[in-house]
């Protein structure tokens, strides 16, 4: 249900433009779910235009990820009218990490380089006032109960430009199979909900530093992910973090270091 009070922040803005910031995961595919019909209604009566911004994270996004994505896209496409914007970095995931190594915290390389300067360079192109629609939550770490403090609020970026952030999950409390099960019952998320089942993630990132090493191991399962192990060991110097990627390793080192055959 959404707050009632947001519905009326809305009219009263009146804006020209709302983005949903599509990630194929979870939290932004249902925070699409609970926010369409409503989005829709308002958009035909103010006459506003919905998109659907979706990043694809160059070296990273798996494939599959992307098809899944893209597909759940182009349906709502078709059934409601909300336009697609894809963008994706000119240059590699992996020569970053070769570079900076792995990063935590909200100044880390790859949501600043990888996924905000994307959203900012799309946010000037769009006509104001602009809502943007994500799937964070107070919930999902410390950090975010700190910045998020209500389900529709204005942000203002360090450059001075102005946007209102809606974040429709803002007062729901459910686990990440509650969540699964709710999109489950729509068969439009399906290829989304297929790639939970069978790889418990929604694959956007295949590597990252907040993904626990149980899913990494879940997906190495299913897909060999030794070529990660043999990156990490090539580009980190942290032993932290090669150790981490080690469980990846399908060979001992010594046999995985071998002279080539003749």
């Amino acid at each position: 249900m959404l707050a009632t009070d947001t519905k009326e922040q809305l009219y009263r803005i009146r804006p020209r433009t709302i983005v949903y910031l599509f990630s194929g995961g979870k939290d932004s595919s249902l925070a699409l779910l609970l926010t369409r019909d409503f989005v829709r209604r308002l958009c035909e009566e103010i006459k506003c235009r919905v998109y659907m911004l979706y990043i694809y994270i160059t070296g990273n996004t798996h494939p599959l990820s992307a098809y899944a994505s893209y597909t759940v896209m182009l349906w709502h496409k078709k059934n409601y009218g909300f336009e697609v914007i894809a963008r994706a970095h000119s240059r590699l995931f992996q020569e970053y990490v070769a570079k900076y190594g792995l990063q935590k915290g909200p100044g880390r390389w790859c949501y600043a380089e990888f996924k905000k300067r994307l959203i900012v360079e799309v946010e000037r192109l769009l006509p104001q006032p602009l809502v943007e629609v994500d799937g964070m939550s107070p919930s999902d770490s410390r950090a975010r109960g700190e910045r998020i403090t209500a389900e529709f609020e204005l942000v203002e970026r360090s450059s001075g430009f102005r946007f209102y952030a809606w974040h429709p999950l803002y007062g729901l409390n459910l686990s990440s199979e509650e969540k699964i099960k709710l999109l489950e019952q729509h068969p439009e998320f399906r290829p989304i909900v297929e790639l939970y089942r069978e790889f418990g993630d929604s694959l956007n990132c295949v590597v990252c530093p907040y993904k626990p090493v149980e899913k990494l191991v879940v997906h190495n399962g299913i897909e060999d992910l030794s070529a990660v192990y043999h990156f990490a060991k090539e580009a980190l110097t942290s032993r932290r973090w090669r150790r981490r990627f080690s469980k990846l390793a399908n060979k001992a080192l010594l046999e995985c270091d071998h002279e080539p055959s003749q």
